[in-house]
């Protein structure tokens, strides 16, 4: 999908457009024929809100410059996921690149913090939507997985990495949120905890 898709589905033209990069299950590999796209689009201006916008099969996170810098800033695992995607990946990049300076104390936190609402929010709907659930539930392990490969190089260069968890959730039959809090909750707990210790090295 092109540039010219996201410019069509949020209403703008080029030069309103800072970077736009794509995200979701077509960079991790787990995107099926049925699978949306997913972007995330920075527009130029500083002042714009952090919003949503969509079209049949593409969905889009929108950011203003600001909105875009603040996530990068607080460590946000899934903006951070913009500025290491290999070049087929970005659809349009602005200049100056963003900054980035790690900060492994707040790497952590940030990515504790949001696995551990996604793994909460998988659990509180997992009865009437187990698909929705497996998900976040998937989401629950790959961002904290994510988090320790930038704690540990300063980069993010495996999206895959995460995969076999989502094969294995993917093919799970069982329909009691329990089994899977179980198998999956030590699971996430200790890359947590991983990360957690990386963020005391000096």
């Amino acid at each position: 999908m092109s540039l010219s898709t996201v410019l069509r589905v949020l209403g703008r033209k080029d030069g309103e457009i800072h970077s736009v990069f794509r995200a979701g299950s077509r960079v991790y590999g787990t995107a099926s024929a049925t699978s949306d796209e997913d972007f995330v689009a920075v527009l130029a201006r500083r002042d714009a809100r952090q919003d949503l916008a969509f079209a049949p099969g593409v969905n889009v996170v929108v950011h203003g410059l600001d909105t875009f810098r603040d996530a990068i800033a607080e460590h946000s695992v899934f903006a951070l996921e913009c500025l290491f995607l290999p070049p087929e990946h970005r659809l349009k990049e602005g200049r100056p690149p963003f900054p980035f300076k790690l900060d492994r104390k707040k790497l952590a936190a940030s990515a504790a913090s949001r696995s551990a609402s996604d793994f909460k929010k998988a659990g509180a709907r997992f009865d009437d939507e187990p698909e929705a659930s497996k998900k976040k539930l998937f989401h629950a392990l790959r961002v904290p997985l994510f988090a320790v490969q930038i704690a540990e190089s300063g980069v993010l260069h495996d999206y895959g990495a995460a995969n076999p968890y989502w094969r294995d959730i993917v093919a799970d039959e069982r329909l009691d949120w329990e089994e899977y809090r179980k198998a999956y909750g030590p699971i996430r707990e200790g890359l947590c905890d991983r990360l957690a210790a990386l963020a005391s090295r000096r």
